[in-house]
């Protein structure tokens, strides 16, 4: 069992928003120089932390989640309701660990960005856990006959270049170990 979120973007609607990316600009449109081959459904594992801070603003503290993705450590905050849902989805195994300490400092150093008065920041951690991220794939293909991936993030429907990389590594790692 998998700890997950559900993607609200479907396939017809992906495959529309991965061509206009790739047809967004004038020179593109011109050029025409990817085409969008296929597509596909993917989850990424991404570690999820329950934290509670306070700081001279918020004196009365505050609930809250963030994700960060261990292979680029980008995060991202969670609302504090969303839902997270377990099931079966395809599990691609962690290939690193972020520690509490390391999403301590990612959530103190946000606190201290929005902060006029920085010097009563605290910040504790809750709880951590696996959590799956639903994303498209896009698999393109130039005039050379050049293989690439676009990826779209399945929750709000916008390209996602930063997770390109990332997600690659999951995709070359999967193909080899076949």
């Amino acid at each position: 069992m998998s700890n997950y979120l559900k993607g609200s973007i479907e396939e017809q609607e992906a495959t529309s928003l991965m061509n206009q990316h790739l047809q967004s600009s004038w020179w593109k449109r011109i050029a025409s120089s990817k085409t969008l081959v296929s597509i596909e459904p993917t989850y990424i594992p991404v570690w999820s932390f329950a934290y509670q801070a306070s700081s001279h603003t918020v004196s009365e503290g505050m609930e809250g989640k963030i994700t960060i993705e261990p292979i680029s450590r980008m995060s991202a905050i969670l609302p504090v309701e969303c839902d997270v849902h377990q099931g079966e989805v395809s599990q691609r195994p962690v290939l690193q660990d972020v520690s509490m300490e390391e999403a301590q400092k990612v959530i103190y150093w946000e606190m201290f960005a929005k902060e006029k008065r920085r010097e009563k920041i605290n910040v504790q951690m809750l709880d951590k856990q696996l959590l799956y991220l639903p994303y498209w794939v896009g698999y393109t293909k130039d005039k050379r006959g050049v293989f690439d991936v676009v990826v779209l993030d399945a929750l709000n429907g916008k390209i996602d270049i930063p997770m390109k990389e990332t997600v690659m590594q999951y995709v070359w790692k999967e193909a080899h170990s076949v």
